[in-house]
């Protein structure tokens, strides 16, 4: 979601001659994109996603995107006001005849800013509770990631969320923005096309380097499509990759913070033995075709995914049926696990469908995709056995 307005007019503005007008109204402004067709700034130290002014064939449009803060839609009425003076033109709120905005001043008013953050806490939460999926926006220097891993660490209330805990994740994420604007991260301009499809988007690159037996300093690991693992040591061993959503599975336990869902910040070097393993790591969760877009049950066929029945009885199960409906309203934003027995040739991105069976009601409980490789691990009957697992997402 996102606020415009429409200036409906055949008036040519230069960009030096807005953005010269809006900082003559005392606005302390830092521009991220000073040409046509989309001029982007924010309000110095304190703008989380920031204001564009795109130019149309009818005249220009000022937004602001949804979970902008407080200063950014502070900052969106004096812009407003500030194109009104310059065009002299008519003035639409979401280029709707029936809405003309006279006065920005009065029209985006206190009431109105707060409205926007109530609407955008609802929004955000609710699509990540119903979801389980991060929201990624690009913010005033480089994305950020809203999920449920941050949202938890915050505790931010997806069910019940409150305007004090939106604010507060808020100055926590402007402040990211400023202070890491100039650290070095692991973003590059390098991409990976689809060898398939020309049409399709390429996947952007996140590149942690290791030569010489070190790893290559960053401050943070900045947000891709995937990361890429590259040891330039060894010319026989091939880059490994990631997507970006696994990325924090692999991270040693210590060295790393989060930043926000998916980005995370690096607390000390990384060392090169740290590195190797993660590469190991990765493997679990490799795919064969990073460009692939995984099929759920229920929303047609996939050839490329095989499709698993995994099999729960509550009463022999160390998830009990009670605890089962407990996490219930949990089950989209938590990340868990089950024992898959048919594991030899299941993979990351095939689905799954589990059926209760039993004593008692039986029939579909979830379905989904396999979030990762089979991995061995510890026996949930506690009998000893060779049980293998893999990541569930439903």
């Amino acid at each position: 979601m996102s606020v415009c307005v429409n200036f409906r007019t055949s008036k040519q503005l230069e960009p030096k001659q807005i953005l010269d007008a809006i900082a003559c109204r005392g606005e302390r402004i830092v521009v991220t994109s000073d040409k046509f067709p989309s001029l982007r700034f924010g309000a110095v130290y304190v703008s989380l996603r920031g204001i564009e002014i795109n130019r149309e064939d009818n005249g220009y449009e000022v937004r602001v995107c949804s979970f902008a803060n407080r200063s950014d839609l502070k900052l969106y009425s004096s812009v407003v006001e500030v194109m009104l003076e310059l065009t002299n033109a008519q003035c639409l709120y979401e280029d709707d005849e029936e809405q003309p905005i006279t006065n920005p001043k009065d029209f985006f008013d206190a009431k109105w800013i707060d409205e926007q953050i109530e609407s955008s806490l609802i929004t955000t939460s609710g699509l990540i509770r119903y979801s389980g999926k991060p929201i990624i926006m690009d913010g005033m220097f480089f994305p950020f990631c809203v999920g449920p891993r941050m949202a938890k660490s915050y505790n931010l209330h997806l069910k019940e969320p409150c305007m004090g805990d939106m604010e507060r994740i808020q100055y926590y994420l402007t402040a990211i923005q400023w202070g890491y604007s100039d650290k070095e991260s692991t973003s590059s301009r390098l991409v990976m096309p689809n060898p398939d499809d020309e049409s399709e988007r390429p996947l952007s690159l996140s590149i942690i380097y290791a030569e010489g037996g070190k790893v290559k300093p960053f401050d943070f690991v900045s947000y891709a499509d995937v990361v890429c693992l590259m040891n330039l040591d060894k010319d026989e061993e091939k880059p490994v990759f990631i997507k970006m959503e696994d990325f924090w599975k692999i991270v040693p336990e210590k060295g790393f913070s989060l930043m926000d869902e998916y980005q995370l910040l690096c607390d000390k070097p990384l060392k090169y033995k740290a590195f190797k393993q993660m590469c190991e790591d990765a493997k679990l969760f490799h795919v064969d075709d990073l460009h692939q877009r995984f099929t759920y049950p229920g929303n047609g066929y996939n050839e490329k995914q095989k499709t698993y029945v995994l099999m729960w009885n509550p009463a022999i199960s160390s998830i009990t049926l009670d605890a089962h409906n407990e996490n219930i309203p949990e089950i989209m934003t938590e990340y868990f696990n089950w024992s898959v027995y048919e594991y030899q040739e299941a993979k990351k991105g095939d689905r799954f469908v589990m059926v209760r069976c039993g004593t008692g009601k039986t029939g579909l409980v979830m379905s989904g995709i396999f979030d990762s490789n089979p991995y061995q691990s510890g026996d949930w009957s506690g009998r000893g056995r060779t049980v293998y697992y893999m990541d569930l997402e439903p």
